[in-house]
């Protein structure tokens, strides 16, 4: 997928926040192209980049991407990592 297509398919979503719309629609075309690239990478420092939108952007969006990958990776690992994570208590 093209920048552009990533651009578009975010630009045309009826869920996205007026905030974020009004920041790509005010972004020139390299804002664009480096905001909507890529996703934005979970490192060694955890996930860092610029606020703002598209997926190499810290957002609401880019959260909620990451928040779904650990749950669904907790969920995966089964009741004694949520008990070691002191997520889940059996009481």
């Amino acid at each position: 997928m093209t920048w552009k297509t990533e651009w578009t398919k975010w630009s045309t979503h009826s869920e996205l926040s007026s905030k974020l719309k009004k920041q790509m629609n005010e972004m020139i075309e390299s804002e664009r192209e480096d905001a909507f690239y890529k996703q934005l990478k979970f490192g060694t420092g955890g996930m860092r980049g610029e606020l703002g939108a598209g997926p190499n952007r810290m957002n609401i969006y880019t959260i909620r991407k990451v928040t779904a990958g650990l749950a669904a990776y907790i969920e995966e690992k089964g009741t004694e990592t949520k008990k070691s994570m002191h997520i889940y208590t059996n009481k």
